[in-house]
């Protein structure tokens, strides 16, 4: 590699001489002659030396126009005094047949050679930026070359005739007729430009620096004016060359040069250099070697001998020594420049060792420079084998120093430095070639030390220092940007910046592509270099952030001329998230309305069953359904494409970020869409100013479709970005990924995602009905469990679509009631019926009877919501308005109901006698006496509730419809046993009795005046239904009916609370709460025998219906001891029949049987009964694990776990003759203790008011005994 490169670089130079005719034959081919020759250049020769070996090699000759090219070495530096490298080792004279006289015109130019060689000529012939050229010998080789055109017609016997001429004046040896046919074919290769491009790389830049510098010295003219000055002269020199160095033609080479003619040159360049060239250069060897010897006599051995002896004193002379070109010392030069230039090496080196001492002697430091450096590089060239200890590394050292320190010639130090590296990384002396350069690098000289630098980072490289190699080639790419080399920085720079890409070196990378998108005059490729700058993410600081972004929308205005828009990384896009709501409904986004895939349970739609539900109860089958859904997101199944309705809106809601620390401003904001523009309108957003670190910034883009359009897709957002003034347009593509597919084995083990259409739409043809109304997508409400809420809904037909259907579904139908105007504009309203439909679980739809709205019309509908009976928070309920046109188009709204719940009233209903059917319903005021709270709470009604039993709807529908179904409900009448208020203040309990039985009676059981407008709800009460498939009413028969049909029992309590707020605000609430049938299972209810109506404890467990009650039994006393003690009460009768007119109170005898069963330790215990009367009712109000933490529904606290004492004067009061009584019973033994109890009204009494407490012998813990609930009913005997 490194003796190819030698051999390239010190090639035997060969001065060209052409004729006109000849310049003119090679043009055709895009060439110069000299040019035509480069591919032909190389010959494998073989040179014998004064001693007869001989050396093969493959020798490049580098032929030279004198009149066109004049460059030496290394292609454009000139000749060095003191060697004689590179300067010519001949001349080729060519002539060709189409010359007018070719013989005259030969002489012509060998008399030119002749002046220039001898200096008769004052005037250089080659271009002005070369110097003379030089020759290494007097007596020059020449050839002379005749080409004949065959295609110009003059005929092969004037080529014949002039070449005999020819031949009989110079020798047939020294000339050649070369025959071409100059026939075009634009099939042949094109061996030149390779060539070419080697050949004229840097000479064009080279030449601008030189001439820049040169006027900038010598005029002191500013920067601009001199490089329009430098290019000018540059364009106008050489108008008279046959094709200018500066350019290398884009065009094809060599097409007039067919195979058989390329096959010609080839061989007259071997026959030119074996038959006449080789010859010629070993007779000069012989006679200069001849020549050296004869030259060594006495007289250069005593001048030898007295520099030895006085030398010391000649070496403080300053004077500078020049030998003569004809001079011993540099006839051995020439002799060893021969012999090297043609591989003699061996011979070379030792002629340079010779040649050396002489120079040392007579302290010639440049010639001694020349030596070492030639002697060092012949030596390694002569041996394949060489070792670095062979190597004489301080040859090389020497006159690199000589050249710096001494001779002062940058350029012979830079050739002799790139050399000794070069020749240190061959023998994988990697550190010492860089320490070697980089010691030179020190220099002014940028271009200099730019080109060190590279070097260094070369063998830094092959070193595998990674980093060093990085570092340096960023230096080299400064310096070479300082020197004007704007290519060759750039290329430093490339090199450098692999080593600095995601390594976290973030400012050494934001510098080198800050530079080479600054530097590199390719746009494009500036443009890929700027764009890692703007980073979403950057550590710069907020000005430089902003010089990057001013650099990148430079480089994108210049690329944008171009192109349509440009790609643009910033602001933030977020795709995935985008939100498309397709039509003018709903108005705004809510996520809780759109369906979220991952949550769904079984791969069933809720959204989408409430909407079949709707189209069946409107067109009686689910034939031709559509899913309607108006809002797609992230979350939603966007698989299939969308449909829209023309001339409404198509809004797409997407998020906007900057995360850099600069603003961005945002003009002309819109989408960019694949349609026809007059098929769409779309709006424009004016301006957006992103602050520097701002966070998600939403704002909606919408695009109108026509009706002539079937299909539109957004694929893009464009926008104007703005900084400092500049303006470029950019765009954003708005590509969706799908979700990752995840059901085929090739889906699991690849990654693949699906499709996702959300920004695609089909445009139906008709438009569709549009509605407002009056109801927000979300609504959030307090309530306490139970309580009814009501609000109006007005509904306005805003489009141009008269409406023909309009329904209301809904998830809850037992806790919603609809009801709707009788006629237009009246303030009498009627409830709607509800159908049940199951489409996977059972909804209810309110189909208006009245749904016809004409264009522009309104209607007011009423809502009323039933809170759950479950104290919680965010209980949903849905509202699906879903209507139909009068051309068949569907439109849904959807709406949430979101109820955070709280437990006012605990209601609870238990069954005394049930030959009587005397029920006692149990009612406690929750609600804390010390909290921010207070309330008041009013039974108002209790009502009992017949449903037809069974899981279908249709038996609910059945029930609700009696005429239509054939099906007759029992029906259970309430006698009160007592009639008064029953009001319960914060904490307060109380008890009303009543009878339920099939005696004629009221149907609701009033305790105060009575209300008309309480809603009636539809379907069995907090029990929703699940079934799998719809049934028709008309089916109903089709199932099995026993002879006595079954039927579902609830009681129904309404009641009223008076709030008052701690901030004085006061209002009132109703509610209704449901009880389960209290009658067990085998016991009917009294006279109603021929109906069966199930007990609640074979449906499912009551916790759906009665409120949540809140615990009485302490978690600590889990203990054997509970076990030990049993109490029993008994009176004489359950059923008391008393004459209160005759006498005020009625005396109820009670026992109370207690035993010890402590059969673990068998102890005695020590009793203690204490009578709770009805000023200390002892019950246990709050239960931390049913309390709902942090609801606070208008200041109302949470209950705490304690005892409380609640006095109530409205209820019946209970005394017994003994408040407090002791014993002691022993281990198996039951001790009796009798009561008698005083009453003075008719009710349902629970005489198990006893707190009765243990305490056993050599225990310190007392023991609660547990006293059973037992009611005695006293009946009044006065009617």
């Amino acid at each position: 590699m490194l003796g190819e490169q030698v051999r390239q670089g010190f090639s035997p130079l060969l001065a060209v001489l052409t004729s006109d005719a000849v310049e003119r034959i090679a043009v055709k081919n895009n060439l110069s002659f000299t040019d035509l020759l480069l591919p032909f250049a190389t010959v494998n020769c073989t040179v014998k030396d004064p001693s007869g070996s001989s050396v093969s090699s493959r020798i490049f000759f580098d032929f030279r126009d004198l009149r066109r090219d004049g460059e030496t070495l290394l292609k454009w530096s000139e000749p060095a005094e003191h060697e004689f490298l590179r300067t010519y080792l001949g001349c080729v004279f060519v002539v060709s047949t189409d010359d007018e006289d070719p013989v005259r015109e030969l002489s012509r130019l060998i008399d030119v050679q002749h002046q220039q060689q001898y200096g008769q000529n004052a005037f250089p012939i080659g271009p002005a930026h070369c110097v003379m050229p030089r020759w290494m010998l007097p007596n020059i080789f020449k050839y002379f070359l005749i080409v004949d055109d065959e295609s110009s017609g003059s005929g092969s016997s004037r080529a014949s005739s002039v070449f005999s001429s020819i031949s009989t004046q110079f020798g047939a040896q020294n000339c050649y007729l070369l025959k071409v046919s100059s026939k075009y074919d634009n099939e042949l290769t094109d061996p030149w430009r390779a060539h070419l491009e080697s050949k004229y790389r840097g000479l064009e830049k080279g030449l601008q620096l030189a001439k820049h510098k040169l006027l900038s010295k010598t005029v002191g003219l500013s920067d601009g004016l001199v490089s329009s000055i430098t290019e000018s002269s540059l364009t106008e020199q050489n108008n008279d060359s046959a094709m200018s160095f500066r350019f290398v033609s884009s065009s094809l080479h060599g097409q007039y040069l067919s195979y058989d003619d390329r096959e010609s040159v080839t061989r007259m360049m071997e026959y030119m250099v074996h038959s006449a060239l080789l010859p010629w250069v070993e007779g000069q060897i012989r006679i200069l070697n001849e020549q050296v010897i004869s030259r060594r006599g006495i007289s250069k051995s005593l001048t030898t001998g007295v520099r030895k002896w006085f030398g010391a004193a000649a070496a403080q002379q300053a004077t500078s020594i020049t030998y003569a070109r004809d001079s011993g010392e540099m006839q051995i030069r020439r002799l060893a420049d021969l012999c090297f230039i043609f591989g003699h090496y061996s011979y070379a080196y030792q002629l340079y060792q010779t040649v050396r001492k002489e120079f040392a002697m007579d302290q010639a430091w440049l010639y001694n420079a020349g030596a070492l450096e030639m002697a060092a590089l012949s030596l390694f060239l002569s041996s394949s084998q060489i070792t670095s200890k062979q190597y004489p590394q301080h040859y090389m050292e020497d006159a690199i120093n000589f050249y710096t320190t001494v001779s002062l010639k940058p350029v012979l130090t830079m050739r002799a430095a790139i050399l000794s590296a070069m020749i240190l990384s061959s023998l994988e002396l990697y550190i010492e070639a860089c320490s070697q350069l980089l010691k030179l690098t020190n220099s002014d000289d940028d271009l200099f030390s730019g080109v060190l630098l590279e070097r260094a980072s070369v063998y830094f490289g092959n070193a595998k220092m990674r980093r060093k190699m990085a570092f340096h080639y960023v230096l080299a790419g400064h310096r070479m940007s300082k020197a004007g080399q704007k290519q060759l920085s750039i290329e430093c720079y490339k090199r450098a910046l692999p080593e600095y890409l995601s390594k976290r070196w973030i400012f050494a990378e934001d510098h080198i592509c800050y530079t080479l998108a600054n530097e590199s005059e390719q746009k494009e490729e500036a443009l890929s270099w700027c764009l890692p700058l703007i980073r979403l993410q950057s550590v710069q600081h907020a000005n430089q952030q902003q010089i990057f972004l001013k650099q990148y929308l430079r480089l994108l205005k210049h690329c944008n001329k171009t192109r349509t828009h440009a790609l643009m990384v910033v602001p933030l896009v977020d795709i995935q998230n985008i939100v498309v709501i397709y039509g003018e409904h709903p108005v705004e986004f809510t996520p809780e309305l759109v369906t979220n895939v991952e949550t769904m349970r079984n791969n069933e739609d809720k959204w989408v069953n409430l909407a079949k539900a709707a189209y069946y109860v409107i067109t009686g089958s689910f034939a031709n359904f559509r899913e309607t859904g108006a809002v797609r997101t992230v979350s939603t199944n966007n698989s299939e494409v969308p449909f829209t309705p023309p001339l409404e809106r198509i809004r797409i809601i997407l998020s906007l970020k900057n995360s850099m620390d600069v603003p961005l401003f945002l003009k002309n904001i819109h989408l960019e869409v694949s349609a026809d523009p007059t098929m769409y309108m779309q709006t424009f957003t004016d301006k957006i100013t992103l602050e520097p670190k701002s966070d998600w910034i939403p704002f909606e883009l919408s695009v109108i479709p026509k009706e002539l359009i079937d299909k539109i897709r957004m694929y893009g957002l464009s926008f104007d970005l703005i900084v400092d003034e500049i303006s470029v347009t950019c765009s954003v593509p708005l590509n969706i990924r799908g979700p990752r597919l995840n059901n085929t084995k090739r889906e699991k083990t690849s990654v693949l995602y699906g499709e996702d259409n959300r920004l695609t739409a089909k445009v139906t043809k008709e438009q569709w009905p549009l509605v407002e109304i009056d109801l927000p997508p979300k609504r959030r409400l307090l309530a306490f469990c139970g309580q009814i809420c009501r609000f109006n809904c007005d509904l306005n037909n805003v489009g141009a679509v008269p409406l023909k259907d309009f329904c209301i579904v809904t998830d809850h139908p037992e806790l919603i009631c609809v009801y709707e105007e009788e006629c237009a504009g009246s303030t009498v309203f009627q409830p709607v019926k509800c159908t049940l439909i199951a489409v996977s679980e059972t909804f209810g739809v309110f189909n208006l009877k009245n749904g016809v709205l004409a264009t522009g019309q309104k209607k007011r509908l009423q809502l009323a919501v039933r809170a759950p009976a479950i104290e919680s928070l965010g209980y949903n309920v849905i509202l699906f308005c879903y209507y139909r046109g009068d051309n068949c188009m569907v439109r849904e709204e959807r709406h949430i109901i979101v109820i955070d719940t709280r437990v006012i009233l605990d209601t609870s209903l238990r069954l005394v006698d049930s030959s009587s059917g005397a029920c006692i319903l149990q009612l406690r005021n929750l609600i804390p006496s010390r909290g921010s709270l207070l309330a008041k709470v009013e039974l108002m009604r209790i009502r009992s509730v017949v449903t037809p039993a069974g899981t279908n709807p249709n038996f609910w529908q059945a029930g609700q419809d009696q005429e239509k179904s054939g099906i007759t409900l029992p029906q259970i009448f309430l006698h009160p046993l007592q009639k008064r208020r029953v009001e319960l203040e914060s904490e307060q309990t109380d008890s009303i009795s009543f009878l339920a039985n099939g005696h004629t009676g009221a149907l609701p059981l009033w305790f105060c005046d009575k209300v008309n407008d309480i809603p009636e709800w539809f379907g069995p009460p907090d029990r929703p239904v699940h079934i799998s498939a719809v049934i028709s009413p008309s089916k109903l028969n089709a199932y099995e009916s026993t002879e006595v049909p079954e039927f579902d029992l609830f009681f129904a309590v309404l009641w009223k609370a008076k709030i008052v707020n701690s901030d004085g605000t006061a209002s009132t609430v109703f509610g209704e709460n449901f009880l389960p049938n209290p009658f067990p299972s085998g016991c009917s209810v009294p006279f109603c025998a021929q109906h069966i109506l199930r007990p609640f404890s074979i449906q499912q467990p009551s916790n759906l219906l009665a409120t949540k009650r809140v615990s009485t039994l302490s978690s600590t006393t889990a203990d054997n001891n509970l076990f030990a003690l049993t109490c029993k009460i008994s009176t004489s009768a359950p059923v008391t029949y008393h004459n209160f007119n005759s006498r005020r109170s009625c005396h109820i005898p009670v026992q109370i049987a207690i035993t010890n069963d402590d059969i673990y330790h068998r102890r005695s215990c020590t009793i203690a009964i204490h009578f709770l009367d009805s000023s200390l009712v002892r019950k246990r109000i709050g239960d931390p694990e049913n309390s709902v933490s942090g609801f606070c529904p208008q200041n109302v606290t949470s209950a705490s776990s304690t005892y409380v004492h609640s006095s109530s004067a409205s209820q019946p009061v209970i005394i017994a003759d003994h408040s407090r009584m002791h014993g002691k019973i022993i281990f198996g033994h039951t001790q009796i203790f009798d009561v008698r109890l005083t009453v003075y009204c008719p009710s349902i009494y629970d005489i198990g008011r006893f707190q009765i407490v243990g305490l056993f012998d050599g225990d310190r813990n007392e023991v609660p005994i547990r006293v059973p609930p037992t009611y005695v009913t006293v009946i009044d005997q006065r009617v």
